[in-house]
């Protein structure tokens, strides 16, 4: 093989230029797969709610054919790469690069092009499902929803309506439930057995994630028996576009919060207040607005809260307590009247009350489908 002449003169490798790149990104495209699609069009523009700042009339503004955005609520402006950096917390030119990737504009060989895998290299694989066996997982979660309403499950279920304040709409839309020691692995090979309150997690009628909430002294109050790929408690279903997001740290406050904000708000948890907040959870939640980071009132929860955008209120319970919980407990409908004008309604509470959380919350096919499990389920517990 040949040598090559040292005195050849060798060309430089493009460098990327986004100054060049940008005229090519379609504001529109890059808009559509950040935000999802416009709430409407008017005068040849497509607008959407600012995904910045917390409005409810969209006025986020792309006029297509042209390569820059605007929010004419709150001055924002930029271009593909600005909009992509402010929502992924990029810098440029990460950002000028994500842009170009989005809008599907060929990036020039070399500079910030994305290195390729090698062949021998497979693409990474979604994380493994952990604990149970996701069919052992599912009959759980259904026998155990069935079990909390015999004989078996009295303690629980009044521990339920008592110290956690919810009703029984509330705890079947959750699909909580009850079961005895259950055997679950672990990856070292062992076997632990919890029992407790089921909590299960879904993902648009896939089951995510299952915890069971343990009595008092076991060694873990919360053990988890499940895992694939959990984002949100009890569902990404929970979020409507345009309608407020409320953000809390435990699922029990999650379904007590909804119970008593009914449909005036989503209310989800991602986890604890350790929880990572990635782009791709940021995304998921961006349809709704505003957005409240309702976590505990405590430290571990205030640093949990500045991690969020600028856009999010951080709204603690008022009177000294910690937590949603324990503000229901000092007085019936203590939630409500705190939650009302934060969410911009002035109706009493009394003519909210038909709208309390309920089935609604998953679509109807997957509960009709959780219905039928469950009535299966009955027929095979104690």
């Amino acid at each position: 093989m040949g040598t090559r002449d040292p005195f050849t003169a060798v060309a430089p490798r493009p460098r990327f230029d986004w100054s060049l790149l940008r005229d090519q990104v379609d504001m529109a495209v890059v808009a559509e797969a950040l935000l999802g699609q416009p709430h409407r069009q008017e005068s040849g523009r497509l607008l959407w709610l600012c995904p910045i700042h917390a409005e409810r009339t969209p006025s986020f503004t792309v006029q297509p054919g042209r390569r820059n955005w605007k929010c004419w609520g709150c001055g924002e402006q930029g271009d593909a790469a600005d909009l992509v950096g402010k929502l992924e917390h990029l810098t440029f030119p990460h950002s000028a690069r994500r842009a170009a990737e989005i809008a599907g504009v060929l990036l020039p060989d070399g500079g910030f092009t994305p290195p390729r895998p090698r062949p021998s290299q497979p693409p990474p694989q979604p994380p493994q499902p952990s604990g149970l066996p996701g069919t052992d997982a599912t009959r759980l979660v259904d026998e155990a929803a069935a079990r909390l309403w015999t004989d078996a499950g009295r303690e629980a279920l009044e521990y339920l309506r008592g110290p956690r304040g919810l009703h029984d709409d509330s705890i079947r839309a959750a699909r909580l439930g009850w079961t005895p020691p259950v055997a679950v692995p672990t990856r070292d090979g062992k076997v632990y057995r919890p029992s407790g309150v089921t909590i299960p997690w879904f993902d648009k009628g896939r089951l995510a994630m299952v915890k069971i909430r343990q009595g008092p002294g076991a060694r873990m109050k919360y053990a988890e028996v499940f895992r694939d790929r959990p984002v949100a408690f009890p569902s990404l279903d929970a979020i409507r576009p345009g309608l407020p997001l409320i953000v809390c740290e435990g699922e029990f406050d999650a379904v007590l919060l909804n119970q008593e904000v009914g449909d005036m708000a989503a209310v989800v948890t991602v986890g604890s207040a350790s929880t990572a907040l990635t782009p791709g959870l940021l995304r998921s939640l961006l349809p709704a607005t505003p957005w409240f980071i309702a976590v505990d009132a405590d430290q571990a929860g205030d640093k949990f809260a500045d991690g969020w955008p600028a856009r999010a209120e951080r709204v603690r319970p008022f009177g000294g307590e910690k937590d949603w919980t324990d503000l229901h407990a000092t007085g019936r409908n203590r939630i409500r009247y705190h939650w009302l004008p934060l969410l911009g309604f002035k109706a009493k509470w009394e003519d909210l009350e038909p709208q309390r959380w309920g089935p609604g919350l998953l679509p109807d096919h997957v509960l009709d489908a959780m219905d039928s499990a469950a009535v299966a389920a009955s027929s095979r517990v104690a």
